[in-house]
């Protein structure tokens, strides 16, 4: 056995392009279903893990798939809003826990999510250095987006400008970090947290003033009496949230009407769930998605691309085996003489059908080597680049 063997292996290394040629064809045949598997599993596994903790969200209607990757993975700050007034209802239903989100607004590339206190402690999140927020403007940074910013406890971050040519569009605000996030290797790990009034202010609800007591332009000064002082409309409005000028900051109009992205709810029987499910999509305005549901509809999508790279792979596979056949059946052919020699000194036609089988044998245990490392390669490179596989 040690002799065909050897044979094989001197053959194959005496001839490396055509070696390479048929290893890197079997190795891209094995790698491009390794990877679509590969790849949708963790995909569908990302997505569920996630989905499932949420059984319900209530939305503005429109696209159900931008509606839960908003208000679970935070992913688009183009959908629509409902009022906090919706969020109040929800919140005196005592059949379930609900939980605000705004997530409209970045910071250096970052999604800005605006929670209550409570969505930490349901999600299972806890702060590694540093502390909550505890006051408008006070920021609270996930592990990814600390370690991708440079970001820790006093530092600050500036939020990102969505209309930069738009004069009206409100301003970029200045954010003071007082906290970090442990990792938990999910979307949190990239997001920044501050609370709904700093989220507010972002949308241009609400905003804040210099000192009025500093203030001695005529322009901006309608006047002072009783203490009171009567402002321009015209004063520009402060772009750095501060300890002391935190509390210069208002809103204009009705709470009520405050925007949110979408309220995560946690009911506490299957009959509040139906109850409140009803309720809302029973309008034309709202509506309530289970998002396990969501992620099952397009997990169906991504199956029919894995089986269209599956029906790709098929193909070359079959391409592969016959270019191997050919080449084989030429080799033969070309290694005529060397056949007929072995069969002078001695050789029988098992120990020559062994020769070729060993070569194939060794070729093939390359191929799977290659299709290894460039399966894994593949998969790290594209979960790199599309953090959700």
């Amino acid at each position: 056995m040690n002799g065909p063997l050897t044979l094989a292996l001197r053959h194959a290394q005496r001839s490396p392009a055509r070696s390479a040629i048929l290893v890197a064809c079997l190795a891209i045949v094995t790698t491009i279903p390794a990877v679509s598997r590969v790849l949708s599993a963790r995909f569908e596994q990302t997505l569920h893990q996630r989905a499932d903790a949420v059984p319900m969200v209530v939305g503005a209607a429109g696209s159900r798939f931008d509606l839960v990757f908003a208000s679970l993975y935070y992913r688009s700050n183009r959908i629509g809003t409902i009022t906090m007034h919706e969020y109040a209802t929800l919140l005196r239903d005592d059949g379930a826990e609900v939980l605000p989100v705004h997530a409209r607004f970045t910071a250096r590339g970052a999604p800005v999510v605006a929670t209550s206190i409570e969505f930490f402690e349901r999600r299972g999140l806890r702060i590694r250095v540093g502390r909550t927020f505890a006051s408008l403007g006070e920021v609270i940074v996930g592990a990814d987006a600390a370690r991708r910013l440079d970001l820790g406890p006093g530092d600050t971050l500036d939020t990102d400008q969505l209309k930069q040519y738009d004069i009206t569009a409100p301003p970029s605000i200045r954010l003071h970090v007082v906290g970090v996030l442990a990792p938990t290797g999910s979307p949190d790990d990239g997001a920044v947290f501050v609370d709904l009034e700093t989220a507010w202010v972002l949308e241009g609800a609400a905003h804040g003033h210099a000192d009025a007591e500093s203030i001695d332009r005529p322009d901006l000064l309608i006047g002072r009496a009783d203490g009171h002082t009567a402002l321009s409309e015209a004063i520009v409005t402060s772009q750095e949230i501060t300890p002391e000028s935190a509390g210069g900051f208002h809103v204009h109009g009705s709470r009520d009407d405050l925007p949110l992205t979408a309220v995560l709810v946690f009911p506490h029987d299957r009959k509040s769930s139906t109850i409140i499910a009803a309720r809302y999509n029973g309008t034309t305005a709202l509506q309530a998605l289970s998002p396990s549901r969501v992620v099952d509809e397009l997990i169906e999508y991504v199956v029919q691309i894995r089986r269209l790279l599956d029906a790709v792979a098929l193909v070359l596979g079959a391409s592969t085996v016959a270019l191997v056949a050919l080449i084989v059946a030429l080799a033969i052919r070309v290694r005529a003489d060397e056949i007929r020699t072995l069969s002078e000194i001695g050789a029988d036609r098992s120990a020559i059908v062994a020769i070729f089988a060993w070569e194939l044998a060794l070729l093939a245990w390359a191929a799977v080597l290659a299709a290894a490392v460039l399966t894994i390669l593949s998969v790290t490179i594209i979960s790199a680049v599309a953090p959700l596989l």
